[in-house]
């Protein structure tokens, strides 16, 4: 019987230790049989590791895994060529961050920095201002594939 999510997390839990990415590719590929539909979601793919062929291997696995299963794939980036490359002739949509959004944002955020900001109202002004200029449009591209499936 193929392991579970659950006993998978378990066995890892009591030894402290990281499942393996073949122990959960293949945990994955095994909850997968058990739905006729399925979506993987991967948020800002772009903060995956480089430098060990992190991200290339994810990719890799979850483009493979979506082949063979008709998975349903939704990922978040940053605007990195590298990344771009591999999702064209996928449905892209680009995120732009406005300045009232991060402002209200930031605004519900005010209360959990330390008393001596919290206690100046001035100061809070100021860094707001700052975030946001820092901001300045930036947006998020996110992409997905198999919409055929997703309807």
């Amino acid at each position: 019987m193929p392991e579970s999510i659950k006993s998978l997390y378990n066995r890892h839990k009591d030894k402290r230790t990281r499942p393996s990415f073949d122990e959960i590719s293949k945990v994955l590929h095994s909850v997968v049989t058990d739905y006729s539909r399925t979506f993987i979601i991967i948020d800002a793919l772009d903060e995956c590791q480089v430098s060990d062929g992190g991200r290339k291997r994810l990719l890799s696995e979850i483009f493979n895994f979506q082949a063979k299963t008709g998975t349903s794939l939704f990922a978040t980036s940053r605007f990195i060529p590298e990344i771009m490359k591999e999702f064209e002739g996928c449905v892209s949509l680009e995120i732009y961050a406005n300045a009232e959004d991060v402002q209200r944002y930031l605004d519900g955020h005010m209360s959990q920095l330390p008393s001596f900001v919290s206690q100046k109202l001035a100061l809070q002004e100021k860094i707001k201002a700052e975030i946001v200029k820092a901001v300045d449009g930036m947006y998020v591209p996110f992409h997905t594939t198999r919409l055929d499936q997703a309807s």
